[in-house]
């Protein structure tokens, strides 16, 4: 075979490599997108601190949640690895000020948006630490 002929093909296969991950990457948000985040009564949980992580192919978060008096006092992202997307960093002020995770995403960092409240989702659901 030319080397064009493999010049060809090896493009071809970084497309499809790359396409799948794309389509991976989508399914896996999808997924995350259809939890219900009303599911936790934060008004009705002790007082704490808890932690939660989430990750997908390209955005992994962990998160630590403290509460007290029923309430979301902060959400510390302890770590945020995130793709093209970014600036979920502001979906903690939204999520405290909600006292909930079932807030809207940031426009342009859907992935890295939903992947923070998943992990806050995770935190309130798991427990309190010791």
């Amino acid at each position: 075979m030319s080397i064009k002929r493999w010049a060809l093909l090896l493009v071809i296969l970084i497309l499809v490599v790359f396409i799948s991950l794309f389509f991976a990457m989508g399914r896996q948000v999808n997924r995350l997108e259809e939890q219900d985040f009303s599911q936790v009564d934060v008004a009705g949980l002790p007082d704490g601190i808890y932690q939660g992580s989430v990750s997908t192919l390209l955005v992994t978060a962990c998160v630590e949640v403290p509460v007290q008096g029923g309430r979301i006092q902060d959400v510390k992202l302890l770590e945020h690895r995130h793709g093209p997307d970014h600036g979920a960093e502001a979906m903690a002020e939204s999520i405290v000020q909600a006292n909930s995770p079932d807030v809207d995403d940031i426009s342009g960092s859907t992935a890295s948006s939903v992947v923070v409240r998943s992990a806050v989702l995770e935190a309130l659901k798991n427990g309190c630490m010791p």
